[in-house]
């Protein structure tokens, strides 16, 4: 993550530099700064559970070359930020592994009520070709594609209650207890921030609206956009349980995974849509 916030301010600061030095020498180039807001979520299917989208900000700039009065072609660098909630009545599962003794049993877990929130921050890069009308007042529609690299990521998973047992074949007995050996009943179970590693995503990119101008060198942008993820951002080919017994150590502590990490998750993109305003010079 930090190699794509390292090429993120790259990135960034390269547009800026160009962009600053053309519009001194060029009148075809328009400068515009962009603030806008709606939904914005970490967008997947959930088995037995319920996908809450969450809202979120963008804030950015756009750097713009005119072919003509009615055309021109874009570049900038913005901040998104997206939130999601995923939450489910029960989770349950089970699988073989082995006590601290190295004995094997199969692990058996049943978690009620659990809710996890994910929340993410991206730099992209958009590239776009705008349209619009001449006039006073016009209408504007772009259309193009972005590049994002996560800068931040974070998710927080709460249960209400988690049961565990174990059985053991061998001996054809199921534990319900000690709690030292990771058996029980435990409550109001939460796991804290965890890091969220997130991969680049691509996506394409739509917004329209009406162009005011306000006077030779001013314009104010008053539109709708969407952002649709056109790849997976999260690395789901290692499939984990939500909660993971470990036997490393007396007592045993209980771990904890995302939702995304295991099979009740789809594999996730990237959604965000809403209003933006932008005011641009010339």
């Amino acid at each position: 993550m930090k190699k794509y916030y390292i090429t993120s301010l790259f990135l960034i600061t390269a547009i800026l530099g160009v962009a600053i030095t053309t519009h001194a020498q060029e009148k075809k180039y328009e400068i515009s700064a962009a603030l806008g807001g709606g939904a914005s979520y970490l967008d997947y299917g959930t088995r037995s559970g319920e996908l809450v989208p969450g809202n979120g900000f963008n804030a950015g700039l756009r750097f713009a070359y005119y072919l003509n009065q009615n055309i021109s072609l874009g570049i900038g660098a913005e901040y998104q930020s997206y939130q999601s909630s995923a939450r489910f009545l029960s989770l349950n599962g089970r699988y073989t592994t082995t006590d601290i003794e190295d004995e094997s049993f199969q692990f058996r877990y049943a978690a009620d009520h659990v809710s996890e929130k994910q929340k993410l921050g991206y730099i992209n890069i958009p590239v776009n070709i705008q349209y619009e009308t001449l006039g006073t007042t016009r209408l504007y529609l772009a259309a193009g594609a972005k590049i994002g690299f996560a800068v931040s990521g974070c998710s927080e998973t709460t249960m209400d209650d988690v049961t565990t047992s174990g059985y053991y074949p061998q001996y054809n007995v199921v534990l319900y207890e000690p709690a030292f050996a990771g058996f029980g009943t435990f409550d109001a179970i939460n796991t804290g921030k965890q890091d969220l590693d997130t991969e680049v995503s691509y996506s394409a990119t739509f917004e329209t609206g009406i162009k005011q101008i306000l006077n030779k060198k001013h314009s104010l942008y008053i539109g709708l956009y969407l952002d649709y993820g056109l790849n997976t951002v999260y690395d789901k080919s290692n499939t984990k349980n939500i909660v993971q017994y470990t036997n490393t150590a007396v007592p045993v502590q209980l771990q904890y995974n995302s939702i995304l990490d295991s099979a009740y998750a789809d594999d996730p993109i990237l959604l965000s849509y809403g209003v933006k305003l932008r005011f641009a010079f010339r």
